[in-house]
């Protein structure tokens, strides 16, 4: 993967100069409705954020990687829009997310340079799996799962603590993307047919069958509705990205509103989560359970066109707002052209992503390229649907942006995967 020569990525640079004007602005505009001044101390977290974005772009050039020079300043962008939410909603909580990013910009440079061929993740598909699986049902050991906020999908190792989900994510994409690879002729040709419904062969239904079987069980186990909507869509739709067949995602369709009616009907938990979307101002749920949504759009309701202004919303008043609510939040105070600003970025990374998938050379690369934007799009589309009462609220955070440092790990992770795939495509395509 590391090669002798550097080479300039220019567009990546220029981009990272917004990106190091919109922490610093921030900031500033933060600190300043806060303090009511502005000293040298305001800088000290942008400045930080600029030498570690800095460091990964001159990794890059020394390596001489020709991937994609786009993505990386969009994720530095929405993380740098991330920590100046902390420091607004949470700024106890700023220096661990700023070491949270160091940890993750480390993430970043490993799946950077291991493996050399990133084709050979496709030969441990079963491994991935096998270990994704594991992590997925650790918060459930007595010793280390943690039950935070009434939902058991914590780990804690000494004083650290971990959501497992959101690196399962990405061992269960690379899975999906080596197993729909070696099977996708057979299923986007069925030998057989139940009415207009393709049929394949019964062994290659399984995965099918327990995905669905598997996100019932992480809803009923773990209390987690987001891991439950994550885990089993993302699988329907890398199966469609394969094989083309609409009967499939049909299919998917149908189970997951199975289980959700099955779910409501069984387990009070899921059902308040249903009668707090209905119902949110009724008068058993409104100073109770309903509480954080109705408060999540009273602040949307203030936002306006250019909003409150950084620092001068009242965002507080949200329970666990910098991590649940955190779209919320900065709506209120960047009003809806900000809103729309912030899912401008998300949706151009997807894009870009998408077209790093079209244009990979082989069909793994294509099919895990694909997977992980679509893992990030749903994402960020179930938590922003959820803050603005779309659909039912769910324990996801937002991409890059809200607190967590488990979640920025993975992101990027991400980051890096489709960079290597954009690499790759470079190479073979022989692209300065």
């Amino acid at each position: 993967m590391v090669r002798a020569r550097p080479v300039f990525r220019g567009t990546e640079l220029g981009l990272l100069f917004w990106v190091a004007l919109l922490a610093a602005l921030g900031f500033v505009a933060v600190v300043g409705a806060e303090a009511s001044r502005v000293g040298p101390a305001a800088l000290v977290v942008p400045a930080a954020f600029v030498v570690v974005a800095v460091a990964l772009h001159l990794f890059l050039v020394a390596t001489g990687f020709r991937g994609d020079q786009i993505l990386l300043p969009l994720g530095l962008a929405l993380t740098a829009i991330g920590l100046v939410l902390v420091e607004r909603l949470a700024p106890v909580l700023l220096v661990q997310q700023l070491s949270w990013l160091v940890v993750a910009s480390g993430a970043f440079v490993a799946a950077i340079l291991v493996p050399r061929d990133l084709g050979v993740l496709a030969r441990y598909k079963y491994t991935w799996a096998l270990v994704g699986l594991f992590l997925l049902a650790l918060p459930l050991l007595p010793v280390v799962g943690r039950d935070i906020n009434g939902a058991r999908i914590w780990i804690r190792l000494g004083p650290v603590s971990f959501e497992p989900l959101e690196v399962v994510k990405v061992f269960l994409v690379v899975f999906f993307a080596a197993y729909l690879e070696e099977h996708r002729e057979l299923l986007a040709t069925p030998p057989r047919r139940i009415g207009p419904l393709p049929l394949p062969p019964i062994p290659y239904l399984l995965p099918i069958l327990l995905m669905w079987g598997l996100g019932m069980a992480v809803m009923v186990l773990q209390n987690d509705i987001g891991a439950t909507l994550i885990l089993f869509v993302v699988f329907v739709a890398m199966l469609y990205f394969a094989t083309g067949r609409w009967e499939y995602s049909l299919v998917g369709l149908l189970l997951l509103l199975l289980g959700s009616w099955a779910a409501i009907e069984v387990f009070h938990h899921v059902r308040v989560r249903v009668d707090i979307w209905l119902t949110p101002f009724s008068n058993d749920l409104r100073f109770g359970p309903s509480y954080q949504i109705i408060q999540g759009l009273f602040a949307l309701g203030n936002a306006g066109l250019v909003g409150a202004g950084l620092g001068n919303g009242m965002p507080e008043r949200i329970p666990l707002v910098w991590s649940d609510f955190v779209f919320d939040a900065f709506a209120e105070e960047v009003g809806f052209v900000g809103a729309i600003g912030l899912l401008a970025l998300y949706l151009v990374f997807v894009f870009r992503g998408m077209a790093i998938s079209l244009r990979a050379p082989t069909a793994f690369l294509q099919l895990l390229a694909a997977g992980l934007s679509f893992t990030l799009a749903f994402q960020t589309l179930v938590i922003v649907a959820g803050n603005a009462k779309l659909i039912p609220l769910t324990g996801v955070t937002l991409p890059f942006v809200s607190y967590g440092g488990s979640s920025l790990l993975t992101n990027f992770l991400i980051v890096a995967l489709l960079l290597r795939v954009s690499d790759a495509t470079a190479r073979v395509r022989g692209s300065p």
